[in-house]
């Protein structure tokens, strides 16, 4: 087992990814796609469609449905917008066929590629998001599966004209490339198209949307004050009035020389345009609030390490009273730090500079399996459920495909491919909350038991099963085999990886229940791409024996696929 420990300048750049991520605002500006209108004139390689469909296993097994929607292109010359734009924010969905390889072209020539992510491996030039550097990882969906592209790019840079910056490139939620700088191509200069090309196999895009980014700044503030209050750090409602004064900046500097102490800042926005806006605090201390016009807008606990924390407002044109509170801890650094962005704007400072200090380094702590797999316990927020899962086992494969078991339940929770396990909040100082964090692009499941004894086919499935954890067992290649007590038998749960994918075994010992199954895959959609092989939703595909015998059915308004399980069964997933 490695530990990786990296230094501030890590942390601080997963930092900025995080807040680029959670300031891009919904309200891109759509490219249509109900015909080809919307794009110069484009080669026989690009049509409009209503419907693909691909299969990961068979690059010829694709089918189109006529509508609009959805563009679909081929191998050939690149289909380039009839909008021009310059610095922006790019959001995009995009298919690829197996083997196929496209790009995205920006103002000023920068290409980012797009390939199929079937190989789990370290990544190369032919990974996506490759821009002539290779990017953190590979994040990319296997072919048929419908991937988010993010992005934050800069065409040109005041003090270096021959250059472009690429802030930010975010594939399926996973940051894979920041802060690149990118030579543009010579003789192109201001507002130009964007691109799309295909050089292998087929490639499909919906969702298409952008901003065009400005620096002017619509909300400014006035008529500032503050009341600094004296109280113990931990006292929701001070009362040991300090001072209250009349100032020009917000910045927790005014209080310099105490301890603790509770600030509150009280002034008006001026908003020069009605619109949705975005702020971000950024604090170190025990809790931290944004209101505005009397409502919480940025609500922040305690934080230690000048967390960010987003909430966001539709504001009228017009004046809006606002009230700021920052608290200290008296053996932290204070800092606190108050930003805001709108639609087609870049993120702006609202407090002084001095007032957010460079943060304490935080090392990233991070578990990768070298040459057998890797085994953690920990604690693992689930979806939107507000108590942790406890009983909770991770484990890393050296192949790449890992997964997260919530033992007391049998449950598959999660799995991943990539990087293995971010587990910063775990070993780091105290390391209280415990909790682990997936590192690579992750797929989560139903979070519920993973096998169940059914009455008969339309009985809906348990949240929890009768099943009681007995340990586990480890195969001579150290993949830990789970044991449950089931009535009077024994339930072994294998799962192990390998380069395609994660191979799940589940068998049966002793005096076997009638009418048990396996869940192998639930969602809002799930499709027979052909025999033996089924996508669920956009996530991941569940690939059985042809000769198996599979239910999928719909139940609480859902689709679920059951396998029987008579003595062993065996399915396989990817992604």
């Amino acid at each position: 087992m490695r530990h990786f420990f990296c230094l501030s300048l890590l942390s601080c750049l997963l930092s900025s990814s995080v807040m680029l991520r959670a300031q891009a605002p919904d309200n891109y500006t759509p490219i249509s796609l109900n015909d080809l209108s919307g794009f110069e004139s484009a080669a026989s390689a690009w049509k409009v469609q209503g419907e693909i469909a691909m299969n990961p296993l068979n690059p010829t097994g694709m089918s189109t449905k006529a509508g609009s929607g959805i563009l679909v292109g081929s191998k050939g010359q690149p289909i380039r917008t009839r909008t021009t734009m310059q610095d922006m924010r790019l959001r995009l969905e995009c298919m690829l066929s197996p083997g196929a390889q496209a790009y995205i072209i920006l103002p000023g020539g920068p290409r980012i590629l797009l390939a199929e992510g079937t190989s789990a491996s370290e990544p190369t030039a032919s990974t996506s998001g490759y821009v002539g550097q290779f990017p953190i990882q590979n994040a990319a969906k296997a072919a048929g599966l419908w991937q988010v592209v993010e992005l934050a790019y800069d065409a040109q840079l005041p003090t270096q004209p021959t250059m472009s910056r690429l802030n930010s490139l975010v594939l399926n939620g996973v940051v894979v490339q920041q802060n690149v700088y990118l030579p543009r191509r010579p003789g192109l200069s201001g507002a130009q198209p964007i691109a799309l090309e295909v050089t292998n196999g087929t490639a499909a895009f919906r969702n298409i949307g952008f901003q065009s980014l400005a620096n002017r700044q619509p909300l400014k503030i006035s008529d500032l004050s503050y009341r600094l209050y004296t109280d113990a750090w931990d006292t929701a409602t001070p009362v040991k009035l300090d001072r209250e004064e009349k100032t020009t900046a917000i910045t927790q500097e005014v209080a310099n020389g105490l301890r603790e102490f509770h600030l509150f800042f009280e002034g008006t926005m001026n908003i020069e345009e009605s619109g949705d806006y975005t702020f971000t605090i950024a604090q170190s201390g025990p809790r931290a609030q944004l209101s505005i016009d009397g409502k919480p807008v940025v609500t922040v606990g305690e934080s230690t390490s000048q967390d960010l924390h987003t909430g966001r407002a539709v504001l009228e044109k017009g004046t809006h009273r606002f009230i700021l509170r920052y608290s200290r801890f008296p053996w932290r650094r204070p800092a606190l730090g108050l930003s805001v962005t709108a639609s087609g704007i870049r993120s702006y400072d609202l407090s002084a500079l001095s007032s957010l200090p460079v943060p304490e380094p935080k090392p990233y702590l991070g578990v990768t399996p070298e040459d057998r797999p890797e085994m953690i316990r920990s604690f693992v927020f689930y979806g939107q459920e507000k108590a942790k899962r406890t009983h909770v086992l991770s484990v890393g494969s050296p192949a790449g495909w890992h997964y997260t078991l919530d033992l007391n339940r049998g449950a598959l929770l999660q799995t991943w491919r990539g990087q293995f396990a971010d587990v910063t909040e775990m070993w780091y100082e105290r390391g209280e909350p415990q909790l682990l964090s997936t590192a690579g692009l992750t797929v989560p499941v139903s979070g519920q038991s993973s096998y169940a004894v059914l009455s008969d086919k339309s009985t809906a499935w348990p949240d929890s099963a009768a099943i009681n954890y007995l340990g586990y067992r480890l195969t001579p290649a150290g993949v830990p085999a789970m044991r449950y007590a089931l009535g009077a038998a024994t339930l072994t749960d294998l799962l192990s990886a390998d380069t395609k994918g994660l191979n799940r075994t589940v068998s049966l010992e002793g005096n076997a229940p009638a009418n048990l199954f396996v869940l192998a895959g639930v969602g809002s959609s799930i499709v027979q791409v052909e025999k033996g092989l089924y996508r669920i939703d956009d996530r991941y595909y569940v690939r059985v024996d042809k000769k198996l015998s599979v239910t999928q059915r719909t139940s609480a308004g859902r689709q679920e696929l059951l396998i029987p399980v008579n003595g062993k069964v065996e399915y396989s997933m990817f992604w």
